[in-house]
């Protein structure tokens, strides 16, 4: 089959597997939040996710040679490593931490559309840095993403407020994040990449929680289930996933797969938490869903042609 042969494909599938990990924890968050500071909520999961991602190293290195298993190990101590890894650390912590804060004055609604101009903004950081002008395919998604991203989200941006400001800095963080990705992963092993990102955002995390934040932290099932969620997808095996195979795909493409992520959370809180969609909600989502296939299919026509040539 020509989408078994095709490695960017294949990764293209894993991020959008990223998308549900992250889409199941928008739910499991919501009803944590009453019983937990976000900051330190975030600052536990990823410290729990680091601790989970050492213990399950051997049998992620399971189908490598001695020899290489050793080399990951060594790898964490690299210059390289360790200068990439506290970069995306910080951008991930970055990230969040701007759109906690800008959730205590903008909307929920506000919050994911504003957020997701990240998708926007990686082609123009790819083309800023690298000089590569994405294709008419690409913009095409990247207009229907937005639009449905738009209908989704169902954004009142007629009066700007603080955390509007907060959430651009979030789409920022995170478009920067998505383009450095991209570069570190062609030149530092992916896991203990890994390992500091998660590290490093643990540590920015647990510093803001012990000097500015106002902690609370009340054990409850629906804390320990979030908890739970949150560490095991939407932190550990997404970015595992986003780690793993964004190098065999493209920063843009990445950004555009990552724009199906509202849809997920939607279905899940619907799901989940009751929460009913409105007509042009399911509209946007099936747009952001198009903007996706439309890449995909365009890759699949591509290498039926390839096939068919003699």
């Amino acid at each position: 089959m020509a989408f078994a042969r095709s490695p960017t494909r294949f990764a293209d599938l894993m991020l959008l597997a990223v998308t549900v990990c992250w889409g199941v924890s928008f739910a499991a968050i919501k009803t944590a939040m009453d019983h937990a500071s976000p900051v330190l909520f975030v600052a536990v999961r990823f410290t729990a996710a680091t601790l989970l991602l050492l213990a399950a190293w051997p049998w992620l290195m399971r189908g490598e040679a001695p020899q290489a298993r050793w080399r990951s190990y060594r790898a964490l101590g690299d210059r390289a490593t360790l200068r990439w890894g506290f970069l995306m650390g910080t951008l991930i912590a970055a990230g969040y931490t701007t759109q906690t804060i800008g959730l205590t004055t903008t909307s929920a609604d506000n919050s994911a559309f504003l957020t997701a101009l990240s998708v926007v903004l990686v082609p123009v950081l790819v083309f800023l840095v690298h000089g590569e002008k994405p294709g008419r395919p690409v913009l095409a998604g990247l207009g229907l993403a937005l639009l449905g991203l738009a209908l989704l989200t169902r954004p009142d941006l007629g009066r700007t407020v603080t955390g509007d400001l907060w959430t651009v800095g979030t789409a920022v963080a995170y478009a920067v994040y998505l383009e450095r990705l991209s570069a570190a992963l062609k030149r530092v092993p992916y896991l203990p990449l890994l390992f500091w990102t998660l590290a490093v955002c643990a540590g920015w995390n647990a510093l803001l929680a012990a000097t500015v934040e106002e902690r609370v932290w009340e054990w409850h099932p629906h804390l320990a289930a979030a908890l739970a969620v949150t560490t095991l997808l939407s932190t550990l095996l997404a970015l595992y996933l986003q780690n793993r195979f964004q190098g065999r795909t493209t920063a843009t493409r990445a950004a555009l797969i990552f724009s199906a992520e509202p849809v997920f959370a939607a279905a899940f809180s619907w799901a989940v938490l009751g929460e009913r969609l409105s007509g042009g909600s399911l509209a946007g989502a099936l747009l952001i869903l198009g903007a996706v296939l439309l890449i995909e299919l365009k890759d699949a026509a591509a290498l039926n042609r390839m096939e068919v040539r003699p």
